[in-house]
């Protein structure tokens, strides 16, 4: 399946300090064995991922330029693509039933979230 204009998804980004990156990494080992013991890559019993990502790099003082330094911060993205709502509605209600992995989330969530998107739209895409 490709993602395609009128998909859903979540896109969140995180600022941490270099110092707990650890935290937030051992939070995503947990949340990539999560996704791939419950998720699916194809078929119609959802929640069908399109797309799951997580980048991670120093937060540059200068983002054009890489010889800038960094500000002593680590960036995270999570990018997760669904076919459409419902399989949004099906990852958070899996998420939540772990009860240990989505409470380290609101943890991390409220630390570190510098913004988000949660269920939103595919506006723009290489597929329409």
């Amino acid at each position: 399946m490709n993602v395609k204009n009128g998909c859903y998804g979540f896109h969140i980004t995180f600022r941490v300090p270099h110092d707990e990156v650890e935290r937030v990494d051992n939070f995503f080992a947990t949340h990539q064995e999560f996704m791939r013991e419950t998720h699916h890559l194809e078929g119609d019993e959802e929640p069908v991922v399109l797309t799951y990502a997580v980048l991670r790099g120093a937060e540059l003082n200068d983002p054009l330029d890489p010889e800038s330094g960094d500000t002593g911060h680590t960036l995270f993205g999570i990018t997760e693509i669904y076919r459409g709502p419902d399989g949004c509605q099906a990852h958070m209600a899996l998420g939540q039933s772990r009860e240990a992995m989505f409470s380290d989330l609101m943890g991390i969530t409220q630390d570190y979230m510098v913004g988000g998107l949660l269920g939103a739209r595919v506006e723009y895409s290489m597929r329409s």
